[in-house]
């Protein structure tokens, strides 16, 4: 097994996923990556992601933020800004948390670290989620 780094992110009252999701996009960051989109729909707790194409995008940010899917938890991929490092993101149901899970690409620390570089995640997340009442970072990083 290899290394595993995570972000939990905790909100003082639900987020909307949709407007965080197009917020991300706003200050650089992608969700296609090779031509397409990765998602997740949890109805069955068996995590089945799905790749769609780039057209789908849209549809697929609104989608999440349907009432529907409010107690179940929905995912997507993403490249952080200006990089090729991303990871997938959560949101769990009620939507009071989030996960990231730096999946693509992790950045170590240094060449010769086995840790991951958390801060420059933290840099690139944090004052994004901020502006939907972020209360709480909780990071684990293990090798």
């Amino acid at each position: 097994m290899g290394a595993l780094t995570g972000i939990d992110f905790t909100f003082d009252t639900p987020i909307d996923t949709s407007a965080a999701l197009r917020k991300m996009q706003d200050d650089g960051i992608s969700f296609i990556r090779e031509g397409g989109a990765s998602s997740l729909f949890d109805e069955n707790g068996m995590f089945d992601w799905k790749d769609v194409s780039a057209s789908s995008l849209p549809a697929i940010i609104a989608e999440m933020g349907d009432v529907r899917w409010a107690n179940a938890t929905v995912g997507i991929s993403l490249l952080l800004r200006d990089s090729q490092r991303g990871g997938d993101l959560l949101f769990h149901p009620g939507r009071s948390a989030v996960s990231f899970m730096a999946t693509i690409n992790r950045k170590p620390l240094s060449d010769s670290s086995r840790f991951c570089d958390v801060g420059w995640y933290l840099n690139n997340l944090v004052p994004i989620l901020e502006g939907f009442g972020l209360r709480e970072v909780e990071v684990r990083d293990s090798v």
